[in-house]
């Protein structure tokens, strides 16, 4: 259940969001309707996820020594905000700079890989892109290496931005500040898109971080979390009733109409320009990695403003957002399917033939020209090489279906002792990678048939096949789709696992 409650001075009332509920339901169908443009403004950044193994001490000093395997570009900051709202499927663009390095010239090419307009993206000669490189271990960060510059952009970058929003201003219908005081969001340029949006009747909401709310003068609505809310009013906000008071001081001081204070396991609370204050809690979660949360969240805000949502509603998607985020590793977007999911609405993720088919086809009619990505296999004992390769073909095109050999046909393949794994094992932990949309089982030795049903536009299998061995491989080619092969993860297999474990029974 996901409650809201609206507090005034004389009354408590509850607003209580059910998962099934016919409310939701009909909200997501709302959702998916949205044509508003956004404009997201602030400090792009670019996240760099460099993977590997610690497997020891180094022997020159205390620390340990990290082998690398593979390095992951994201995008963090501003970019993550437009990232996220571009996975609700609307139109939206970034103004930001960046310099002009590759750094900068990656993030272009990430931002038009989800769909985000550029053209008010700027490349500064005299400025460098904010990276933040991290190292990770086993799922852990190891450490972070930050390279930036926090500057103030210069008057002339400035002059020319806000040229460029004057002259797109008209084509957004709500302004997302997200500022990470790193360069862009100056006290002067801040206020100059604030002004500028509001001359054009557009609302600004902002993701705050400066200590002075004047900053912010004439936005919408503000959002800080529990730390930001108390360095920028001076107030304390341990308590319930001490946060609500710091809102209130902090719309005071900035002039805006709301705010919303995110208070990590706590939930958020809205402070709505009436005086009313609204809060939404959603069910705990196991946290797997905070990095990119209140970017997420912001974003659902932002929607839900455009939509003119009535405020708990507001911050119960935002909340429900947030916390299917704070599941996932690393910077990443969540989108309305996954609420879909949430709330209950969805359909589920293991899916029969008949079931997939007819889920197929409301995708397509929905998403002209979106790329169904197939591959398949045994999965007995799901591995580290299979998640890899599997996150890597998801990447190929919108959507990842997954076929799995069932019991039977995996005896025919494998031999009596094998499946490990019932198939029922097998498709639910499949199902429960964020990075596959679905699951299903097919009786056949291969899956010819199932693809051949199924029409997917690309056809994916591990870098040992090639191209001509791929089954189904003419059915894909025959409709002008591609098929291709991934690398696999050396060493990793089932059948070394299983081997693995023999050898140790045995000694």
């Amino acid at each position: 259940m996901y409650a809201a409650i609206c507090l005034s001075a004389a009354r408590v009332v509850r607003l209580t969001l059910c998962r099934n509920g016919e409310y939701m339901e009909n909200l997501i169908k709302q959702l998916k309707l949205c044509n508003k443009k956004f404009l997201v403004v602030g400090d792009a950044m670019l996240d760099v996820y460099l993977h590997g193994q610690v497997s020891r001490i180094s022997p020159e000093a205390p620390v340990p020594v990290f082998k690398y395997e593979s390095r992951e570009n994201v995008l963090g900051g501003a970019a993550n905000v437009a990232a996220n709202v571009a996975a609700m499927e609307v139109d939206v663009a970034l103004l930001a700079v960046t310099g002009n390095d590759d750094a900068g010239r990656q993030i272009i090419e990430l931002l038009g890989n989800k769909g985000v307009k550029t053209d008010l993206v700027l490349a500064c000669d005299n400025r460098i892109t904010t990276m933040k490189a991290r190292l990770v271990s086993s799922g852990q960060q190891i450490t972070r290496i930050d390279n930036e510059d926090t500057s103030d952009i210069d008057d002339t970058c400035e002059n020319k931005l806000a040229d460029m929003l004057e002259a797109a201003i008209d084509s957004y219908d709500i302004v997302l500040m997200s500022d990470y005081q790193k360069g862009l969001l100056s006290d002067s340029f801040a206020a100059r898109v604030i002004d500028i949006a509001r001359k054009h009747g557009r609302k600004v909401i902002v993701d705050v971080k400066s200590r002075n709310p004047a900053k912010y003068a004439g936005a919408y609505l503000l959002k800080p979390n529990r730390r930001e809310l108390a360095y920028m009013t001076d107030m304390p906000v341990g308590t319930h009733d001490e946060v609500v008071a710091a809102m209130k001081k902090l719309r005071e001081l900035a002039g805006c109409e709301a705010v919303i204070a995110t208070l990590s396991g706590d939930g958020m609370m809205y402070l709505d320009r009436d005086g009313s204050v609204y809060e939404s809690n959603v069910e705990a979660r196991q946290v797997r990695d905070v990095v990119g949360a209140g970017d997420t969240a912001f974003s659902y805000i932002g929607l839900g403003i455009a939509e003119n949502l009535r405020p708990q509603t507001v911050i119960t998607l935002a909340n429900a957002a947030s916390s299917i985020k704070v599941t996932k590793f690393g910077t990443s977007v969540v989108t309305l399917d996954e609420l879909e999911d949430m709330f209950g609405s969805r359909p589920a993720k293991i899916q029969t033939l008949d079931g997939l088919l007819e889920q197929l086809a409301r995708f397509r009619e929905r998403k002209p020209g979106a790329k169904i990505v197939f591959t398949n296999g045994c999965f007995d004992i799901l591995h580290l090489g299979h998640a890899r390769y599997l996150k890597e073909a998801r990447k190929l095109g919108d959507m990842l279906i997954v076929g799995v050999n069932s019991d039977a046909s995996v005896k025919r393949l494998k031999g009596e002792d094998r499946p490990i794994n019932h198939e029922d094992v097998r498709m639910a932990m499949l199902a429960e990678l964020d990075f596959i949309d679905y699951v299903v089982k097919f009786e056949d030795d291969t899956p010819y048939d199932l693809i051949k049903a199924v029409q997917p536009d690309i056809l994916v299998k591990g870098g040992d096949y090639k191209i001509e061995d791929i089954v189904g491989h003419d059915i894909v080619e025959a409709k002008g789709g591609l098929v291709t092969t991934i690398q696999l993860v050396d060493g990793m297999s089932t059948t070394n696992i299983i081997n693995a474990v023999n050898a140790a029974h045995h000694e």
